[in-house]
């Protein structure tokens, strides 16, 4: 089996989750929006998943969360929904956001993009200034993820509100790895992927804050109160819900929330001192516990981070540099770059993301170890080629 140090890109399924799935699998009939019984059972399993993402989220009310099928058709959504209230009107986005909501914000209109210093956080002076502004949305990511780095978006919210400006919140790396509360962010939309905390893929959800405006992206039938057209994925939600209340418990744990840290420190403490040159980015005090972000700097110049994984793979360590969603790319990642980052040292970076313990794609100490080992050896071995 493979070492997936990559859990920021997807995690394996946990086996609640799949139990909780399977009979809904090959059931007949379990069309919730069908009037007997196979379909009102149906009916009470989306609800129940419903009621749970709800309480992960801190949502008072079940009927604001609208099922979808990813993060990016959250974030479509809540994008679609903005322009359409507010045509015209530019949207507000940082430097350092998931690619889904940069194509969403320049497809929309306008776009005024709001800077990060180099440990990643978010200029609050400028972004106030932009929301004063009056634009159509602003959508900010709560935790990054290629960095893990948590931003303060409570501000902004909080502005946002002042002016009548809706709010977005990408929170689709948030779930198992802090609490999230709507309330406290005071936002209007709040996006979320079931893949990235242990549910199944092809499933996610849209927060959307009583009265805010819905644009539907799909025309069809009156699912989802008419927000989302298209059966409802009951096999999909049950299992989101079963992962929801497993992430909400992960993320109130401070003891497990220790443990994963302490292994991510293992890790870069054993690289750190092998690899001379090598450097964490980001605000190595306000980030996910799972996440780490290396850039391995040899004599300024850089090494090359494809060859990396590519030596990594070899071994079965599953790493990537940056978001799994631009891993093709052979640019350097657009988030360390606007972190300042230079252009040899982003392209020499790695990411590393861990699961927690008592999850299926967990590392141990030992499988750390091993991680750790063949990373310095891959820089060994690349550092040779370098200096011929």
């Amino acid at each position: 089996m493979p070492l997936h140090f990559d859990c920021n890109a997807t995690t394996a399924a946990s086996e609640p989750v799949i139990e909780a799935m399977l009979p809904w699998l090959g059931r007949p009939g379990a069309n919730p929006s069908a009037a007997h019984e196979a379909g009102r059972e149906a009916a009470r399993a989306v609800r129940r998943g419903r009621e749970a993402v709800a309480a992960m989220i801190g949502a008072r009310s079940p009927s604001t969360v609208v099922f979808t099928s990813c993060g990016s058709e959250s974030t479509s959504l809540a994008f679609h929904s903005a322009a359409a209230a507010k045509p015209g009107h530019p949207t507000v986005i940082s430097t350092v956001e998931h690619s889904a909501t940069r194509k969403c914000a320049e497809r929309a209109g306008p776009v005024l993009e709001i800077p990060v210093d180099r440990a990643g956080a978010l200029d609050q002076g400028a972004a106030l200034e932009a929301i004063a502004r009056g634009p159509a949305l602003v959508s900010m990511i709560l935790l990054n993820n290629e960095t893990g780095v948590i931003s303060e978006l409570e501000p902004i919210g909080a502005a946002c509100r002042e002016h009548g400006v809706l709010f977005h919140v990408d929170a689709v790396q948030a779930p198992g790895k802090m609490t999230i509360d709507i309330e406290r962010l005071g936002c209007d939309y709040l996006g979320l992927s079931a893949h990235k905390f242990h549910g199944p893929r092809g499933i996610g959800a849209l927060y959307v804050r009583e009265g805010a405006p819905v644009f539907p992206l799909l025309a069809g039938g009156p699912q989802e109160d008419g927000r989302r057209a298209g059966t409802e994925n009951v096999p999909g939600i049950v299992g989101m819900g079963v992962a929801a209340e497993r992430a909400a418990a992960l993320a109130a744990s401070g003891e497990a929330q220790a443990e994963i840290a302490a292994r991510r420190d293992l890790l870069e403490r054993l690289v750190l001192e092998r690899c001379p040159g090598t450097v964490v980015h980001g605000d190595t005090a306000r980030r996910a516990a799972n996440t780490t972000n290396l850039g391995f700097d040899l004599e300024g110049t850089g090494l090359d981070a494809a060859a990396m994984m590519g030596l990594l793979n070899a071994q079965g360590i599953e790493v990537s540099a940056g978001s799994a969603c631009n891993a093709t790319q052979a640019a350097p990642s657009p988030v360390l770059l606007a972190m300042g980052t230079g252009e040899a040292l982003a392209a020499s970076s790695l990411r590393f993301s861990l699961a927690h313990l008592g999850t299926p794609d967990k590392s141990t100490q030992d499988e750390i170890e091993i991680g750790a080992a063949a990373v310095i050896e891959a820089y060994a071995s690349l550092s040779l080629l370098a200096a011929d």
